[in-house]
């Protein structure tokens, strides 16, 4: 597995591993602080832990951007039957903070009738000026590349996080975006935390809904959805 951060006003670190993954796994401090979440983490627990923090308190729905290459046809399912809504490519949302979304991803050129089910969590939000949420959303990306990885039966883990300005470089921070690698042994929401503010985690991998013993909850946590603009904050 190897981690990379990218970043332009935020940044994305990237784990690829095997499908099987040991959320037992211990890793080495960071800075002298041990985070006991990681990208080995079940999915969800990064956001309960969030709700339990109340971070999610007032509700709010953090306009999410989500950029695929090329052609892809998106959706993200929301409410308690799991519907699916379709959004355009790059497709943005509002999604709860606290919460856990899965989108439906199909219409790739090297995967035709291949359908792909990323997951966002989202366990943090920002805080733009009053009434500009949506001209200040986080913004995802998955790549041609990664959905490759994902269909060979890798798991691709992106955690993202709001930079703190003082704890990087200024010829790092002229850059719009920025790659780091991490090595396996190391704890890619730890070194978030460090430089910053972990925002969102975000899953890739080959795992499909089972058809003969469907599971609710791969669709997500059945939270809400809001699109259209966020409404003024008071």
């Amino acid at each position: 597995m190897s981690s990379r951060f990218a970043a332009g006003m935020f940044v994305w670190l990237m784990g690829v591993t095997l499908c099987s993954r040991g959320f037992a796994q211990q890793y080495p401090s960071v800075d002298g602080r041990q985070n006991p979440l990681s990208q080995m983490s079940p999915v969800g627990m990064a956001a309960e832990w969030s709700r339990g923090l109340g971070i999610d308190r007032p509700p709010y729905f953090q306009p999410v951007q989500l950029s695929l290459p090329e052609g892809c046809q998106l959706a993200v399912y929301h409410g308690p039957r799991r519907a699916p809504i379709e959004l355009s490519n790059p497709g943005q949302a509002g999604l709860l903070v606290g919460q856990t979304y899965r989108y439906l991803v199909t219409g790739l050129v090297d995967f035709p009738g291949v359908e792909f089910y990323p997951s966002v969590e989202l366990i943090d939000r920002l805080h733009p000026p009053a009434g500009q949420a949506d001209q200040f959303p986080v913004t995802l990306e998955l790549t041609a590349e990664e959905f490759e990885l994902a269909a060979k039966g890798r798991l691709i883990t992106k955690v993202v996080y709001l930079e703190q300005p003082d704890r990087v470089p200024t010829a790092t921070l002229e850059s719009t975006t920025r790659m780091t690698d991490l090595p396996p042994s190391e704890n890619a929401i730890a070194h978030a935390d460090v430089l910053g503010r972990p925002i969102a985690i975000v899953r890739l991998g080959g795992r499909t809904p089972d058809p003969h013993r469907p599971d609710p909850q791969f669709f997500g946590m059945g939270a809400p959805v809001r699109l259209g603009p966020t409404p003024r904050a008071e």
